[in-house]
């Protein structure tokens, strides 16, 4: 049985509201993505990252709806959503929408990562991005491959990315 190991950096980088231009994101992201073939990513912004993308303010269709929409299978996932309600709040309102109370609760991580593990492949990948290390967890079949955390500085929160492998379906 091979012994797994976990990699944990630590890093200082200025904050960027398009997460995937901060230059140790993007670095991780080129080391893990590749071409993005096969990827989806449920909170593109501006990305392009992913062969699968969707974003509110683009197509003004929700998350969770349009995951729930695609009837195939995935390398890998590229999940980074709102980190606080009040952000999922300004993101409703950008495109003249109010977020239910579901929406700006603690279920709606977990609502989408439900229906999201299902979809990636066996030995695909999830990479989560956030003020916290949660990821995808082991009640969803995956393994916690690498954390990297980027301290911006001053009063912002550092970005915590996590990098887990699906291992098994989930007992979910």
């Amino acid at each position: 049985m091979g012994v797994s190991v976990m990699i944990i950096n630590r890093v200082w980088a200025m904050p960027d509201r398009w997460t995937f231009r901060i230059k140790p994101i993007a670095e991780l992201l080129s080391r893990y993505v590749g071409d993005g073939k096969g990827w989806i990513d449920p909170f593109a912004g501006k990305s392009e990252l992913a062969e699968y993308r969707n974003d509110l303010s683009v197509s003004g269709i929700d998350s969770y709806d349009w995951v729930n929409s695609l009837n195939h299978t995935f390398n890998g996932c590229l999940f980074d959503p709102p980190y606080s309600p009040r952000q999922v709040s300004e993101c409703y309102k950008s495109v003249g929408l109010k977020a239910s109370q579901l929406d700006t609760s603690s279920n709606f991580l977990s609502k989408m990562k439900d229906i999201i593990h299902p979809k990636i492949i066996n030995n695909g990948l999830a990479i989560s991005f956030g003020w916290n290390s949660n990821g995808f967890g082991k009640s969803r079949g995956f393994e916690l491959i690498e954390i990297l955390m980027v301290s911006h500085g001053g009063w912002h929160n550092d970005t915590i990315v996590t990098v887990e492998r699906k291992i098994q379906d989930s007992m979910l």
